[in-house]
C-alpha cells in the first residue's frame, strides 16, 4: 500500500490557504458593512437633530400665534392655526415612518 500522508499534507496546506483567503475577504467585507454602517447612523442622526430643530421652531411659532395670545382675533387665524397644524403633524407622520 502507498503511503498518502504527504498527498494529505498537501491538501491541508491547501486548505488551510483557502480558509485564510475567505477569512480575510470576510474581515474586509466586516469592515466595509461597519464604515457604511457608521456613516448611515450619522446621517439619520443628523437629520433627527434637523427635524427636532423644526419641531422646536413650529412650537415656538404655534405658541407665539396661539388666539390665546392675541387680543384681536383676526379672520384669517383660524385658517393659519388650521394651516401650521397639517404641517407638523405630517412631520411627525414622515418621522413615524422613517423611524
Amino acid at each position: 500500500m502507498r503511503d498518502i500522508r504527504g498527498d494529505l499534507q498537501d491538501r491541508a496546506n491547501r486548505l488551510a490557504e483557502q480558509i485564510s483567503a475567505t477569512q480575510g475577504q470576510f474581515d474586509k467585507v466586516i469592515e466595509q458593512l461597519k464604515l457604511e454602517h457608521q456613516v448611515e447612523l450619522e446621517n439619520l442622526k443628523s437629520d433627527l437633530d434637523t427635524v427636532r430643530r423644526v419641531m422646536k421652531t413650529e412650537g415656538r411659532l404655534s405658541s407665539v400665534m396661539s388666539p390665546s395670545k392675541q387680543s384681536v382675533p383676526s379672520p384669517q387665524q383660524p385658517q393659519q392655526a388650521q394651516s401650521q397644524q397639517p404641517t407638523s403633524y405630517s412631520l411627525m407622520r414622515k418621522v413615524s415612518a422613517l423611524g
